[in-house]
């Protein structure tokens, strides 16, 4: 019907709108929480190095890591080697298990699926379709989850309907 491709339009909206809005906030935190370690363990040009961290931590794979390892790298090359590891362990540790927390948090909040789900659905994803996956797995199964809440709401209202009429 008219108003069920309406609501399932809607819905796929909402859903695609929160997994795009979780890859944007998740990337500004990671960027940020990024800045801050490269500012605590003393690495020059902070505000250059937060700005580059908060882009790449919006694409799969890229990530903040790709400026926080090199920064850790480069304080153990230039004898700082506390400073480096000390980095390297803050990058791994709060850095990139943001991303795994927080990404599915704020999905699940804004589509109000499980976190479980969307956890699965970026896992499957990512073996499905590579890099990619981790933003088509939740918005796949997302939209899979909402085809199935429709079918079924429309069979329960029909249901009736058939039990009536013999």
């Amino acid at each position: 019907s008219p108003a069920t491709e309406k609501n399932l339009i809607q819905r796929f909206k909402d859903i695609t709108n929160a997994v795009i809005y979780g890859y944007v906030v998740v990337g500004v935190i990671q960027g940020i929480l990024t800045g801050l370690g490269l500012f605590i363990f003393g690495i020059p040009r902070v505000l250059f190095f937060t700005i580059i961290s908060i882009f790449a931590a919006m694409i799969p794979f890229i990530g903040a890591w790709i400026v926080w390892m090199p920064a850790a790298i480069y304080l153990i090359i230039i004898g700082k080697t506390f400073e480096g590891v000390a980095l390297f362990i803050y990058g791994s540790i709060i850095v990139s298990w943001i991303d795994n927390i927080i990404r599915p948090y704020i999905v699940a909040k804004r589509t109000k699926l499980s976190s479980a789900v969307v956890l699965v659905g970026m896992i499957g994803g990512l073996m499905l379709f590579g890099i990619l996956g981790l933003i088509f797995g939740p918005l796949i199964l997302a939209y899979l989850l909402v085809l199935l809440e429709t079918y079924r709401k429309k069979d329960s209202v029909s249901s009736p309907l058939i039990q009536e009429n013999p």
